[in-house]
């Protein structure tokens, strides 16, 4: 009996050590893909933050590597990843998944998010920001489970 005790005592003091899992912020129900008319190419130099769901950085850096390599630099971190399907970028060695879900014609303004359902933003060009492409990419989160509601504004 006393096995017993010590055990849960030990197994109740583990679970005090462990982190919470951060909170889903998309609706892990809904499904959601990256968009067939992401170019790397083109995806590639700087954005700016104009809505979040979540952490997100105020500006972000993305820069091609060749080939299907990309590297995003986010508030002094640098990640690289690697284009899997259009519009999903995978971390190399890892398993953090970043899906572009949209992105207008002249690759000015994008709706992007992690696939884990933590944060998830509305990017622009520098100096590009249009009412309509942000109302239309907080349609496109909203569309993919994102609850578009908490968004809030980015100040440049």
């Amino acid at each position: 009996m006393c096995a017993f005790i010590m055990a849960a005592l030990l197994f109740g003091c583990a679970e005090d050590g462990l982190a919470p899992d951060p909170p889903l912020l998309r609706n892990p129900t809904v499904p959601f893909g990256g968009t067939s008319r992401f170019d790397v190419r083109r995806f590639a130099g700087d954005w700016t933050t104009s809505a979040c769901i979540g952490e997100c950085a105020a500006q972000v850096s993305y820069a091609w590597l060749g080939g299907r390599k990309v590297l995003r630099q986010a508030e002094g971190l640098d990640r690289v990843y690697e284009v899997t399907a259009p519009g999903i970028l995978r971390t190399l060695g890892g398993d953090q998944i970043l899906v572009v879900m949209w992105v207008d014609e002249g690759f000015r303004t994008a709706a992007v998010g992690d696939a884990d359902g933590r944060w998830a933003a509305v990017i622009d060009r520098a100096g590009q920001q249009s009412a309509d492409r942000t109302r239309a990419a907080e349609e496109i989160l909203d569309f993919n489970g994102w609850d578009a509601a908490k968004l809030r504004k980015i100040k440049e």
